[in-house]
């Protein structure tokens, strides 16, 4: 046997990741379409609870599981500054973060923000979180990325 146990492991449990991954893209996807939970469900094959399940931010990495236990400070601070609906989007949204990530939130603000509010904003969360944070209001995403971010956006 060329390869260990503890490889084999290894490489199964990412591929398992990756499909996972897959499945939630998808069913987000999906759902942004406009397709209803019920609707996922049948063509996936899954009970609307697990769509339900599959469309919720799950942070299971360190750096999601850290985000998930600051939630409620975060969407504190972005409802102080005028802001609501706290949404993960990027690489930590997809399960497809490392240790070098950054973590990519989109908000919904009710009023303009300045640069430097929405700078001093960014801090303050990057300080609660530990590692930097890119906070994008949702009406400056660029066309470009709009379809993508809102792809991936997971309420947090």
């Amino acid at each position: 046997m060329t390869e260990s146990l503890a490889q084999i492991a290894h490489r199964c449990d990412a591929t398992v990741r990756q499909a996972r991954g897959e499945l939630v893209q998808a069913v987000r996807a999906a759902s942004a379409a406009g397709l209803t939970q019920t609707q996922i469900a049948a063509e996936i094959g899954r009970s609307q609870p697990e769509v339900s399940r599959l469309l919720r931010f799950h942070g299971t990495s360190p750096l999601g599981r850290r985000l998930r236990k600051q939630a409620g400070v975060i969407q504190r601070l972005v409802g102080e500054a005028g802001g609501g609906n706290v949404r993960v989007f990027g690489s930590v949204a997809t399960g497809q973060d490392q240790d070098a990530s950054d973590i990519d939130l989109l908000f919904t603000a009710s009023r303009p923000l300045s640069l430097m509010q929405l700078g001093r904003l960014e801090r303050d969360i990057s300080h609660v979180v530990g590692v930097a944070v890119d906070l994008v209001p949702d009406s400056a995403l660029k066309p470009h990325l709009l379809e993508r971010v809102l792809a991936e956006a997971v309420p947090l």
